[in-house]
């Protein structure tokens, strides 16, 4: 007859179970500190496939939730950044009420997009894909130099051209556009009237001219339009190339 464990001393059973509850709550703190560590090193956006390739010895599942729990970590009053997602991806951003403190460290004023600037990216981001002629008939003037600014910023990119006589080139938003204004998708873009960048007389013409310009209807636009090759020639070139052969 077995005796009772008078003791207050844990059965094996109940030791077991101890260690394999430690067990799993060491490789959960240990990873955080992992991600934690890579996320500062890091001066670019991570994917969960990239920290895939690196945290080779944990699951996907528990890489999600390791970076679900560093988010509340993070966001926590007591810390002066947060784990952002961004594009599919996650960053180290600052957080916005550090950021007079942080102008004052650097010496420097955020970086700033001129008014001419941010009211053609509006009109690209919510008309996309789009000409810069029809960019300038919406602003009333000239785009062409602010245009060039923002696709040697990387903020807009070249999609190809238009399949119209001149085929001029189409423009729309690059995923340097998402990251810059911290949006995951299009759609995440606030409605057109809300969009206080845009001049009135812009924002009416816009409107009248593109009435379907929600946010959720702009990727579904870029597909639906025959978006040629930038690099395609044009028809009269190649007639003069197979007429030399």
């Amino acid at each position: 007859m077995t005796e009772p464990n008078l003791t207050n001393n844990p059965s094996e059973e109940e030791q077991s179970q101890q260690e394999t509850q430690e067990v799993q709550v060491v490789p959960m703190a240990k990873l955080c500190s992992i991600l934690d560590a890579l996320f500062f090193v890091s001066d670019r956006i991570l994917t969960v496939a990239e920290l895939q390739t690196v945290l080779t010895e944990f699951s996907l599942q528990q890489i999600k939730e390791g970076i679900k729990q560093l988010q509340e970590i993070r966001n926590q009053d007591s810390t002066g950044v947060s784990l952002v997602e961004v594009r599919n991806g996650y960053q180290y951003r600052t957080k916005e009420e550090n950021k007079d403190w942080i102008i004052r460290f650097q010496k420097a004023k955020p970086q700033r997009l001129s008014k001419a600037a941010l009211e053609s990216l509006a009109i690209i981001a919510y008309r996309q894909p789009i000409t810069r002629p029809e960019i300038d008939e919406i602003r009333g003037v000239d785009s062409s130099g602010v245009v060039r600014m923002v696709l040697e910023r990387g903020l807009i990119r070249i999609l190809g051209k238009r399949d119209e006589p001149g085929y001029p080139l189409l423009y729309g938003t690059s995923k340097e556009f998402l990251s810059f204004f911290n949006l995951n998708n299009l759609s995440d873009l606030p409605p057109l009237q809300e969009y206080t960048e845009l001049g009135e007389d812009s924002l009416k013409k816009l409107q009248s001219m593109f009435p379907d310009s929600e946010p959720e209807k702009i990727e579904n636009r870029i597909e639906d339009e025959n978006i040629l090759p930038a690099d395609m020639e044009e028809p009269g070139q190649q007639a003069d190339l197979v007429a030399v052969d």
